[in-house]
C-alpha cells in the first residue's frame, strides 16, 4: 500500500511538471529571442562548454517588457588549465511589442553575450581577449503552427562592441524552438552569418534538446558546429522563480 502511494505522488509530480512546463524561452542556443520575463521574475543560468569553459547569466524581470542582468564567463574553469576570466558584462532586453494579431511578431532591442568559448574565438586581432565577445542586437520572434501546435522562430542582426567595436563582424542569425510534448523543446540555429553573407567558414550550425521540469527547471544539451572544427558540447541549467 506505501508503495503505491509512493508511486501515485512521483507521478503526481512528474505530471504535474509536464503539465506546466513550457513557456516562451528567453534564448535559442546561443542566440537571444524577442521575449522577456515578468515582472518581478529571475533567472539563473549555468553554462559549461568544452576544455572547462563556465559561464553564468543572471537576470531580474523589472518590468513585463524589460529585463537587466550580468554575465561573466571563464575559459579553463574546472580542469587543469589555467582560469582565463573574460570581462564581466551587462545583458539587457526591452520587448518594443508582441505585435497584434495580422503582424504576431515580437521585437525586442537588446545587449548580451555570444560566441561562446573556443568555437567562437575571434580570428581578428581587433579582440584583445580573442574569446567572449558582447554587444546590442536586434531580435524578432514570431510564432509558426505545424502538427496543430505552436513554434517559434526568432532571427536578428547584433553588433561586436566589447571588448573592441569590430563592424566588419556584425553578423545574422535565425534560430527555430520547436515544443515537443510539454516538457521537451529542440532548437536548431544558425549564427555568425557576417552581413555579406561570406566567410561561410565561420558560420555556426548549432542543435540542442532542452527539458523542463516544473517550469523552474531546465536541463539542456547543445553542440554548436563550425566547419573543420571540433564540436563544441554544452551543457546548460537554468533555474526560474520570482521574488
Amino acid at each position: 500500500m506505501k508503495t503505491k502511494i509512493f508511486l501515485i505522488i512521483i507521478f503526481s509530480l512528474l505530471f504535474k511538471g509536464i503539465v506546466f512546463s513550457q513557456s516562451k524561452s528567453t534564448t535559442g542556443i546561443d542566440t537571444p529571442t524577442a521575449f522577456t520575463i515578468q515582472r518581478g521574475m529571475y533567472q539563473v543560468a549555468f553554462l559549461g562548454y568544452d576544455n572547462g569553459g563556465v559561464e553564468l547569466k543572471t537576470i531580474i524581470g523589472l518590468h513585463d517588457l524589460l529585463f537587466l542582468g550580468i554575465s561573466f564567463d571563464m575559459q579553463n574553469a574546472i580542469g587543469k588549465g589555467d582560469p582565463e576570466p573574460n570581462i564581466p558584462g551587462v545583458i539587457a532586453r526591452l520587448r518594443i511589442t508582441e505585435g497584434w494579431p495580422a503582424f504576431p511578431v515580437s521585437i525586442a532591442f537588446g545587449y548580451d553575450s555570444f560566441y561562446i568559448g573556443s568555437i567562437g574565438k575571434s580570428e581578428n586581432s581587433y579582440n584583445e581577449l580573442n574569446r567572449m565577445v558582447y554587444g546590442p542586437y536586434l531580435a524578432l520572434t514570431n510564432p509558426i503552427y505545424l502538427f496543430d501546435s505552436e513554434q517559434y522562430v526568432s532571427y536578428g542582426i547584433r553588433v561586436p562592441t566589447q571588448p573592441s567595436y569590430v563592424p566588419g563582424d556584425t553578423s545574422y542569425f535565425l534560430c527555430f524552438d520547436v515544443p515537443l510534448g510539454e516538457a521537451f523543446r529542440v532548437k536548431a540555429e544558425a549564427e555568425r552569418v557576417y552581413y555579406n553573407f561570406r566567410r561561410h567558414e565561420d558560420w555556426l550550425l548549432n542543435f540542442g534538446l532542452r527539458y523542463t521540469y516544473l517550469e523552474q527547471v531546465g536541463i539542456e544539451f547543445d553542440l554548436m558546429l563550425q566547419n573543420d572544427q571540433k564540436p563544441n558540447r554544452i551543457i546548460r541549467i537554468i533555474y526560474n522563480d520570482e521574488f
